[in-house]
């Protein structure tokens, strides 16, 4: 079996169970662990996967571009922001980061909810603009074009100085021992500080983002507190993921 075809048995494998072994693999193929390896190596590259410890995790087809994902599965991402809008109490501090399903929560919050949401989302802060009883910190930085948000050491810095009630974050994957992650180094940092600047640490993510990696890391389950996804995520995390501290919406 020549490269292109062990590459392919690699991607099937992983269309059909998000994950694959070294040693499974190299097994079924015949041929050494350090050549599955260097498979693995050239397959992430080309962007087809994530390497984690012992094998590789599929990656979801989220795009970068916020534009490109607005009218993707919007009622499910509506049942979504419901589930967590419904705990936000008066007078609660937010910190709300880019992405549809955040934006979604954004469009569910009360309009006679009193909140204060730092949010470094153009859109987000944009819909904001509706809503009286709500202040609106936006977080400013460098812009990133592609997600419509700021990022980089002003954003950071500005996180920093502040300690809200909630973090909600988006993700591009989710995975039950790898963790959250994104699709950007500068995007994962400032996620990552987000989490850190709150007392519940919320991460959104639909059905198709699940079991899956990227390169960049934000964090690990151990470091939030809700999973909200749709129905059908929810029932694969609660058959599926070994349970955590965390709870799922």
């Amino acid at each position: 079996m020549n490269k292109e075809e062990r590459q392919d048995y690699i991607l099937s494998c992983l269309r059909q169970n998000n994950r694959i072994y070294v040693t499974a693999i190299s097994q079924q193929l015949n041929v050494s662990d350090d050549t599955l390896r260097r498979d693995l190596a050239d397959l992430e590259a080309n962007g087809f996967l994530t390497r984690v410890h012992g094998g590789a995790v599929s990656r979801s087809d989220t795009s970068a571009r916020i534009m490109d994902r607005y009218d993707q599965d919007a009622l499910a991402k509506q049942k979504m922001a419901e589930k967590l809008v419904s705990r936000f109490q008066p007078g609660d501090t937010l910190i709300i980061d880019g992405g549809t399903s955040n934006l979604a929560v954004a469009k569910m919050l009360p309009q006679n909810l009193p909140l204060t949401v730092f949010t470094n989302s153009f859109p987000l802060a944009a819909e904001l603009f509706t809503h009286p009883l709500h202040k609106t910190v936006f977080l400013g930085g460098e812009v990133d074009e592609e997600g419509q948000v700021t990022l980089g050491i002003d954003t950071y810095k500005s996180l920093q100085m502040i300690y809200a009630d909630w973090a909600i974050i988006g993700v591009s994957d989710l995975h039950p021992t790898e963790g959250l992650f994104c699709i950007k180094r500068e995007e994962a940092l400032i996620k990552r500080c987000m989490l850190e600047r709150c007392g519940k640490r919320v991460v959104m993510a639909a059905s198709e983002k699940l079991d899956k990696a990227r390169t960049f890391q934000i964090a690990t389950l151990n470091d939030i507190d809700y999973i909200v996804t749709d129905d059908k995520g929810a029932t694969h995390i609660l058959n599926t993921w070994p349970k955590g501290k965390w709870s799922v919406l």
